[in-house]
């Protein structure tokens, strides 16, 4: 028996967080902490991709996200686009690493 996929998603109104989404095997549950999931879906108005891998407090990280890692100096944007997963410094872009906790949170572009 396999495992369904997960996608996972930040949701908002405007600047404000107001809670996370997993969608598995057809189904969404919805958290306004992401913590307690259940089926009822919360208002927004705005979503953020999930990375798939968390940062090096075992946070996950989304799309708009301001990040440091210790490869490369400075903040960086992680953008979702079709190329993939990229951060984005001063008009510098380069793939983002997919390793878990490599990556630190701090803060958001939105």
């Amino acid at each position: 028996m396999s495992t369904p996929h997960e996608v996972r998603w930040r949701l908002r109104i405007g600047h404000q967080i107001v809670g996370y989404e997993r969608h598995i095997g057809g189904r969404v549950w919805s958290s306004s902490d992401g913590f307690w999931w259940r089926g009822e879906r919360l208002d927004y108005n705005m979503k953020d991709r999930c990375f798939d891998s968390k940062d090096v407090n075992n946070k996950w990280l989304f799309d708009g996200d301001v990040v440091t890692w210790p490869s490369n100096s400075g903040r960086w944007i992680l953008k979702w686009n079709a190329d993939g997963w990229q951060m984005i410094q001063d008009g510098t872009t380069v793939e983002a690493p997919h390793e878990h906790r490599v990556l630190r949170h701090v803060g958001h572009n939105f």
